[in-house]
């Protein structure tokens, strides 16, 4: 076998980078228990010996494909061999140029390790196939965790394709830049359209993603049919910003993949139309059934050609742009532009994982509400927006907190919490952008505080200054750990860290050394249980 040469770069990914060899497109992270591909290039693969590919014996190989200029398909047949290698061969020969597509099904349990993968052309030595050294392609990927920060755009194979109407894309008409980003691991399948499906009729739009998992760009103008394409695979499973700009002045269409310009064309012929055909999200816009599956977030139609730079820029912050169509699915209003009722019913959890602006947001639950505290070191953030939900879908705004210049910690009282599962998440406002969600947590209120097994009776004086008699109850045979807590969500002193029997017991705290303000007592058990009052040291 003749295997293509190996060279090694580095491409920017929406969580760090990638590195890739030559024709070969394995993703640097993958979200545990969802579907990944991972692409590969070959050369002239024998009949008799075909591949063999190492996987992490927890993961399962679901299809392997071997694809010939964008029509030819070979499905492989596979034979597990030892130690979690798979090979792969064909009963037909392979000549020529093929991409090998292997579909993975990722093991959610294991999430702490990262996980190596190969792939190389199969040598048969006496009665054994193994892999030939010289051709093996390897990869190492991490999990990445903490996926549902938002909300998504979620489509399934076979259900109604949404049409943003006609009346909000006329930008279309003229220089426009239409983004977003795109989670998926189908291939031949329609992402968003304005094409009726008749060879005769124009359109001004349609991104694919074709047999290959690369992205396509169509368009049909005056007869004159035209397409750009990324280089490198899209639905690998993972996260991707996509972007097409077409400036009408200068007659130049780019088509931009993770923030880089991926193709470009020229074309004085053509000229984009627009607000008269609605736009079709997971098929054209006469499919009675999508064919695509995947996620679809912050899509944004501008009416202008967006640079690079720009592109860039603002990937992992959508900015406030007058008269263009923003659309993040954060909110029912995201769901008014489509021609379909239920459309909000395609929302789901989750979206794009950036480098995270936030550290350590948590809630303190006490007799009297709950606190939330979160640190933030970003000196662009000028606010955060705190919002609650009982379903975690529709959210209410509570509070918007402005930036104090006294520190990096930052916190939020919700003196009106309901008492039950309550779930609560951050939006961060930077200047010039619309607010983006951050982070989201889930509080079971009702549940949190097993007054049976401990609790904290009170504390004597309160307010006080500086030392205050803190008693609790134990009721069973436990170990507990008693703290104070500040109102950043750091511990500031362990008063108890021991084993109690059955009692009632008393812990003197002196905040001497301490600035006034609201501080937190709390009682915790090995099991679990909590329980935590609210303390008021004035000076």
């Amino acid at each position: 076998m003749c295997a293509l040469l190996s060279l090694v770069w580095i491409l920017p990914q929406v969580d760090g980078y990638c590195v890739q060899e030559r024709d070969t497109w394995f993703p640097a992270t993958y979200e545990p228990g969802t579907t990944i591909n991972l692409f590969t290039q070959w050369n002239g693969v024998p009949l008799s010996e075909g591949f063999v590919v190492s996987l992490p014996t927890e993961w399962e190989l679901a299809t392997a494909t071997a694809v010939r200029q964008a029509y030819r398909y070979v499905e492989l047949d596979a034979v597990e061999l030892s130690g979690g290698r798979i090979r792969l061969f064909s009963t037909e020969p392979m000549r020529g140029t093929y991409d090998l597509v292997l579909q993975v099904l990722t093991d959610r349990s294991s999430v702490s390790q990262n996980y190596r993968i190969s792939v190389a052309s199969a040598v048969k030595i006496g009665t054994r196939y193994v892999e030939n050294e010289g051709t093996v392609r390897r990869g190492e990927l991490r999990p990445l965790l903490g996926s549902e920060s938002g909300s998504t755009l979620a489509l399934e194979k076979n259900v109604t394709p949404l049409h943003i109407q006609p009346q909000w894309l006329e930008m279309l008409h003229d220089s426009h830049t239409l983004e977003l980003w795109i989670r998926t691991a189908t291939l031949n399948a329609v992402v968003l359209s304005a094409w009726d499906g008749s060879e005769m009729n124009l359109y001004p739009i349609e991104l694919v993603i074709d047999s290959r998992g690369r992205m396509r760009y169509y368009r049909n103008t005056a007869g004159h049919h035209v397409t750009l394409a990324t280089e490198s695979p899209v639905a690998d499973g993972t996260w991707h910003h996509v972007a097409l700009a077409h400036d009408a002045e200068t007659h130049w269409t780019k088509l931009f993949l993770d923030g880089q310009i991926a193709d470009s064309l020229f074309d004085p012929t053509g000229t984009h139309l627009g607000g008269t055909q609605p736009l079709a999200l997971g098929g054209h816009v006469r499919s009675e059934e999508s064919r695509f599956v995947g996620e679809i977030d912050d899509l944004s139609v501008w009416p202008l050609a967006r640079t690079e730079t720009q592109i860039r820029s603002t990937m992992q912050q959508t900015p406030a742009a007058e008269g263009a169509l923003m659309l993040d699915f954060e909110s029912a209003r995201s769901f008014r532009y489509f021609a379909e009722r239920d459309a909000i019913t395609y929302r789901a959890q989750g979206g794009p994982i950036f480098d995270p602006p936030i550290r350590g947001f948590s809630g303190i639950v006490f007799d009297q509400g709950v606190m939330l505290t979160w640190e933030n070191e970003d000196p662009s953030s000028e606010a955060f927006l705190v919002e609650r939900s009982e379903d975690g879908i529709m959210f209410e705004e509570l509070a918007r907190i402005n930036r104090s210049f006294e520190g990096t910690h930052w916190s939020y009282t919700d003196l009106r919490a309901p008492d039950r599962v309550v779930f609560y998440r951050l939006a961060q406002e930077v200047r010039g952008h619309t607010p983006r969600v951050v982070g989201t947590i889930k509080l079971g209120l009702g549940a949190e505080v097993t007054p049976s097994a401990i609790e904290i009776l009170g504390n004597y004086p309160n307010p006080f200054n500086p030392r205050t008699s803190i008693t609790y109850e134990v009721r069973e045979s436990q170990h507990l750990r008693l703290s104070i807590i500040n109102l950043s969500g750091h511990v500031v002193t362990v008063l108890v860290d021991r084993h109690h029997e059955v009692g009632e017991f008393e812990a003197v705290w002196d905040g001497v050394e301490l600035p006034s303000g609201t501080y937190f007592v709390r009682l915790q058990g090995l099991d679990g249980a909590v329980h935590t009052r609210q303390i008021l040291l004035t000076k």
